[in-house]
């Protein structure tokens, strides 16, 4: 089965009196593809943070945060195993997941630390998950 899927999400929080509350998150804006059967999962997802410039003016902590582009991927296969365990049968998957593929400089703009700690850089990882039925 091929699917798409999408996302959008934003908060705007103003106080009563003026002025943005501190540490709201940017708008993001998300698309990717699947696809999934009984033993194959692939995914590519892209993710984009709009630059977040609506700061709390009294606030020295609350700074503006430069927007960024995530590209994450997900490839995974799944098989049964010939024994079981205890009456269970087992399954494996094995999978290669990557995040922040263009390695992008991400700030989280909620955090405090956000000008002294990046987000992680490019990630590959490979990986296996045991299952029992």
């Amino acid at each position: 089965m091929f699917g798409i899927e999408g996302q959008y999400d934003f908060v705007n929080a103003e106080f009563s009196g003026g002025g943005y509350v501190p540490r709201i998150p940017p708008h993001r804006l998300g698309a990717g593809i699947y696809y999934r059967d009984a033993s194959w999962y692939g995914r590519i997802f892209a993710l984009h943070a709009f630059d977040q410039d609506k700061v709390a003016l009294d606030d020295l902590k609350d700074t503006p945060t430069d927007g960024y582009t995530m590209l994450n991927a997900d490839l995974s296969y799944t098989f049964a195993l010939d024994r079981t365990i205890g009456g269970l049968t087992t399954q494996m998957t094995i999978g290669l997941k990557g995040e922040n593929l263009l390695d992008e400089e991400i700030r989280n703009h909620v955090s405090f630390k956000k000008d002294e700690v990046l987000q992680p850089g490019r990630t590959v990882r490979l990986y296996g998950i045991v299952r029992y039925n």
